[in-house]
């Protein structure tokens, strides 16, 4: 036990020692000026922007006097410094660039300021990682140093109480993340147990529609586990067992199919004549009618004879068509197979994911023996079961967040095509007393699967909160809800927390906090480790 309890303090210590101050040689580059800067703190500025944070020190701008400005730019979607690019600080008319940072996330540009009063100011960066253009405010160029002196003596602030010290290159090192206080509307939920199941209909079993042995497709080989079936998709052939009248039966098929097929050619080589007797007989007749030697009604006549011949002719023609079709289909059927076989077609009767297959080919198989088994896996069913007390709770058609304790991460806003759609069950299970509500979810990328547990967080109630934070940000200390509040880009303060409601990943901040505030979430423990480390009490970096 002693030695455990040394190792678990060495370990605390390794710990503090990651987020505590930098070593000298790592710490800030804030190159003093050669007079003023020396004496007085230099001027800082936090600066939030849609895509970057900005932090920045200065000594007092003063006419005349060369001023170095430390620019360091963080991106705040990731929390990493911003490693390349060119920043462009404009104050007044005054322009200074620095075309590459001095190192990971800091920008120094310089430059002498010769306009004294105050001036606009705005910064610019270009990377590949941000582009955005923050505005600084109002900036104060001095006419001397006695002046700049005097107005940072009356712009001393004392240190609170509960200031923690975390500098830029500690932020980057954990990749600090920050998220802003606000008003929301949240939602009471009623957590109830889940499971994640296939829907009706999206599974099948394809099964012979007789006793026989299984070929596979025409072309091709019997699907195999893993696979993707489209619905009517042929996946493989049965060939039933014949006896000797089944043969007879169909050779005498087979024989009364060619000689259909004689009749039909027979019949078209008729009709092709009777067209050509026609159409002379027609043609003669209208020239014996040109010269007067025929009546009109012999004309009609033959006309109408060579319409009925035509009709024939076409008719014929659309058998034959038709009889060549089918012994091309039972030529392609039978391709490879032995003579005198019937083959029945096995298709898919859903679109989905062959998940077994129970035979190979070329296998006698039974009539109920389950050849293959295809599930739908592309949309899900949340099925949960909530206590009959709670039955007031639930409104008819209830929004909720479904999670998975296999996948933390996961959190499924249901849509509302999906609450449109939920259904709970007009019944009380008399043995659990409970009753069922079930979503249907979208599974496109099958990383959800049938048979996990979830639960199911039904909205119940909407509440607008005031501040709101998320919950990853709080920390407890002691047994009481803490957070760190971003002052400044390199101060931090602990705020003891009154929580309210919690909404998913956000919860409710009733005391402790205003909106517009902006609190460390990823990264938030160190902070506390630095609080404790007896180097963040130290003087920090040199100005």
């Amino acid at each position: 036990m002693k030695h455990r309890s040394l190792d678990s303090v060495l370990s605390f210590l390794a710990c503090l020692s990651i987020v505590s101050g930098c070593k000298p040689s790592d710490s800030h580059p804030h190159e003093q000026s050669p007079s003023m800067a020396a004496e007085l703190e230099p001027e800082t500025k936090t600066v939030f922007g849609e895509r970057t944070l900005l932090f920045m020190e200065n000594p007092p701008l003063v006419r005349g006097s060369r001023v170095r400005f430390l620019a360091h730019l963080t991106v705040c979607a990731t929390g990493e410094p911003v490693r390349a690019g060119k920043v462009r600080l404009e104050v007044g008319s005054t322009v200074l660039v620095a075309d590459v940072p001095k190192r990971d996330g800091l920008f120094v540009p310089e430059g002498v300021f010769t306009e004294p009063g105050t001036h606009r100011a705005r910064l610019s960066v270009v990377s590949e990682q941000v582009e955005e253009t923050l505005d600084l405010g109002e900036v104060h160029v001095y006419p001397d140093e006695q002046t700049a002196r005097r107005a940072a003596i009356g712009a001393a602030e004392e240190a609170r109480p509960n200031e923690v010290p975390f500098l830029m290159e500690q932020q980057w090192r954990v990749k600090l993340l920050l998220a802003q206080a606000s008003a929301q509307v949240l939602s009471k939920r009623l957590t109830i147990p889940a499971v994640a199941m296939l829907p009706e209909g999206a599974a099948a079993i394809v099964s012979p529609p007789t006793s026989g042995r299984l070929h596979g497709p025409i072309s091709g080989r019997l699907p195999r586990t893993g696979e993707r079936v489209e619905q009517g998709q042929l996946l493989g052939m049965i060939e039933p067992p014949l006896t000797a009248s089944d043969l007879a039966q169909l050779q005498a098929l087979s024989l009364d199919l060619d000689l259909k097929v004689l009749d039909t050619a027979r019949a078209v080589s008729e009709a092709e004549v009777r067209v050509r007797f026609a159409e002379r007989e027609r043609g003669r007749l209208a020239h014996l009618r040109e010269e007067g030697l025929s009546t009109k009604p012999q004309l009609e006549q033959a006309e109408q004879n060579l319409t009925v011949a035509l009709s024939d002719g076409e008719a014929a023609r659309a058998m034959k068509e038709s009889l060549d079709r089918l012994i091309a289909d039972r030529a392609a059927r039978d391709q490879g197979a032995a003579p005198a076989t019937v083959r029945l077609p096995l298709r898919a009767p859903i679109a989905g994911t062959i998940v077994a297959t129970g035979h190979v080919e070329g296998e006698s198989v039974t009539q109920d023996a389950t050849l293959f088994r295809i599930l739908d896996s592309s949309r899900l069913w949340i099925e949960g079961r909530a206590s009959e007390f709670d039955l007031p709770q639930v409104r008819k058609t209830p929004t909720a967040e479904v999670s998975f304790p296999a996948m933390p991460g996961l959190r499924i806003e249901l849509s509302e095509a999906a609450v449109s759609s939920a259904y709970i069950a007009p019944t009380i299970e008399a043995a659990s007393r409970t009753f069922s509500i079930r979503y249907e979810v979208p599974n496109p990328g099958g990383e959800l699967k049938s048979g996990m547990l979830a639960q199911l967080a039904l909205a119940t109630e909407e509440v607008a909160a005031v501040v709101v934070i998320p919950a990853d940000a709080v920390i407890m200390e002691q047994g009481l809800p803490t957070a760190y509040v971003m002052l400044s880009g390199e101060t931090f303060e602990r705020r003891d927390l009154e929580l309210g409601l919690r909404d998913g990943a956000q919860v409710e901040v009733r005391r402790g906090i205003s909106a517009g505030e902006r609190v460390a979430t990823r990264g938030s423990y160190l902070i506390k480790l630095a609080a404790l480390s007896p180097a963040s009490f130290g003087a920090g970096h040199a100005h």
